[in-house]
């Protein structure tokens, strides 16, 4: 990756680190399917007047059935799932949970795409990304999982967000269209989507008492968290890939934790900084960026007289 995706990848994982705090001061008012509906609405206007800032249009019609499906696997399937997976097990355990979206995407991406076929460089730095998110959130110092239920709910809305990001690859990437236009369209099918089954399934009668928290959490989590961050997804889905652009949600949890001391008053512990280290360390080794390192050692170019005549084996 480029700087300027380095860049995007970072504020992603802050916009995404945030989130789970805010799914669960939402859940205080809102049911699962009422809070994903919400967010989706304001993810989706947000992103639709930033298209209108920047004159782009809608995709084509030919290409809404595609958009449509990126839309079930990439939001409404996993933020219905993860609003219930919080309700029965900690937001901790979730960004955990999350944490294995870029295994799962490599998976997948290995059946569906061709040039996404992995190697033990790739495997190596997602395993090891996986085990620093584990040293990160420290899930030793918790009272507790939760139940196997929530857990579930979680793993599949981190299955539902590898298939979209290797679908939108396949699929819409070779489209060439702008990021912004595909998020648009993306947000806008899957917020009418999930408005007809939650009007449907559940009905719109409120969980809890609307107060300021639980409103404010939900314009937060729509507008920054969806909007702006699924915006910044599809870039990345289209410039580096859908294993690469997955491997954001191993940063996920460090935003989170970092959020959380300076915010909260969390306590900080030694698995944080240590944990932190070894995701961005193995993240770089499935990037391959200490093979470009410019201190490492190249051998001298030989010229092509020496190379003619003198024997490989014979160099010293």
């Amino acid at each position: 990756m480029n700087l300027v995706n380095w860049g995007r990848f970072g504020l992603l994982a802050a916009l995404w680190g945030c989130s789970f705090a805010f799914i669960k001061m939402s859940l205080e008012a809102f049911a699962p399917l009422q809070l994903a509906s919400g967010r989706l609405i304001v993810g989706a206007l947000v992103v639709l007047g930033m298209l209108a800032l920047k004159r782009l249009t809608l995709p084509s019609r030919k290409l809404w059935g595609h958009i449509a499906v990126a839309s079930v696997f990439g939001n409404v399937i996993p933020f219905t799932l993860f609003a219930i997976g919080e309700q029965h097990t900690t937001a901790t355990i979730a960004g955990v949970i999350q944490g294995a979206t870029p295994l799962i995407t490599m998976g997948v991406a290995a059946l569906a795409l061709s040039e996404e076929r992995p190697t033990t460089r790739k495997v190596a730095g997602l395993v090891g990304g996986f085990i620093g998110l584990i040293v990160v959130v420290g899930p030793w110092n918790t009272d507790g999982f939760g139940t196997l239920g929530g857990q579930l709910a979680c793993v599949g809305a981190a299955a539902s967000y590898a298939v979209s990001f290797v679908y939108i690859r396949r699929f819409i990437g070779p489209q060439k269209l702008p990021a912004l236009s595909v998020t648009a369209a993306q947000l806008s099918a899957a917020a009418v989507i999930t408005v007809v089954v939650t009007t449907v399934m559940t009905g719109w009668t409120l969980h809890g008492d609307l107060t300021a928290k639980p409103l404010l959490s939900l314009l937060v989590l729509g507008a920054a968290s969806t909007g702006i961050a699924f915006a910044l997804l599809n870039r990345l889905i289209a410039d580096a890939g859908p294993t690469t652009a997955s491997g954001v949600n191993y940063l996920v949890p460090v935003f989170s934790v970092v959020v959380g001391v300076l915010a909260l008053g969390e306590p900080l512990t030694w698995n944080v900084p240590v944990g932190g280290i070894v995701v961005i360390a193995a993240l770089a080794v499935a990037e391959g960026r200490f093979s470009a390192l410019p201190w490492r050692a190249k051998p001298a170019p030989k010229t092509p007289v020496a190379a003619a005549r003198v024997p490989e084996k014979a160099c010293p």
